[in-house]
């Protein structure tokens, strides 16, 4: 399946190095300045991947990010910034961001991480209507997803609801839902000489 990919930044040579990178892998790219053209391809679903620069004038990365993500919960959302800072990266994620690629731009950097959410699009593709259909809200699942990676450790279903302030049904539920699509490793841990059910821990997966 074809991907598309948006990007939009204030600087054009930046979005003409984009461009070149994306050509060499037969990617459709569309770039612009001007971030409100940007949120109307995320509103037709014109791409499937939009590519945001972090520091722009007038309406910075950030919004956009989140203005995005309001109107669109399959779009991948990858931020562009010459900062590695542990808290641009967590207000990124919360705004709805799924990953960043630091400036400098490198080819191979650019072509792994498209790649890697090229396989996020076609999962969110292939589970949008299984999530309706399932009742799943995007911003609870976005929310435990944030905290299994900020995490990166085995974490029980009640610590997820603990942290999360969500019930423990519905805590097991979307661990539940994540687990099985590969998205979390699930490991059951046997209790010597107890009956009864395994104690489950989860991570996430990386995938």
């Amino acid at each position: 399946m074809p991907l598309y990919i948006g990007a939009v930044d204030d600087d054009p040579d930046i979005l003409y190095t984009l461009e070149a990178m994306a050509s060499t892998q037969g990617w459709h790219m569309v770039t612009s300045v001007d971030p409100e053209r940007s949120l109307q391809w995320v509103l037709d679903q014109d791409v499937d991947i939009l590519l945001v620069d972090f520091h722009m004038p007038g309406m910075n990365g950030l919004e956009v990010i989140k203005k995005a993500r309001q109107l669109s919960d399959q779009i991948v959302l990858i931020a562009l910034t010459i900062e590695e800072d542990e808290k641009i990266a967590s207000e990124l994620l919360m705004a709805g961001a799924d990953d960043f690629i630091t400036k400098p731009l490198h080819l191979a950097d650019f072509k792994s991480r498209i790649r890697l959410h090229g396989k996020l699009v076609n999962q969110r593709r292939s589970l949008n209507w299984d999530e309706r259909k399932k009742g799943i809200n995007h911003d609870t699942l976005r929310l435990i997803v944030i905290f299994l990676k900020e995490n990166q450790e085995d974490v029980t279903w009640k610590e997820v609801s603990l942290h999360c302030d969500i019930s423990h049904a519905t805590a097991h539920r979307y661990l539940e839902y994540l687990a099985n699509r590969g998205m979390v490793v699930k490991v059951n841990i046997y209790r010597d000489g107890k009956p009864g059910r395994p104690m489950s821990t989860y991570r996430w997966s990386g995938n």
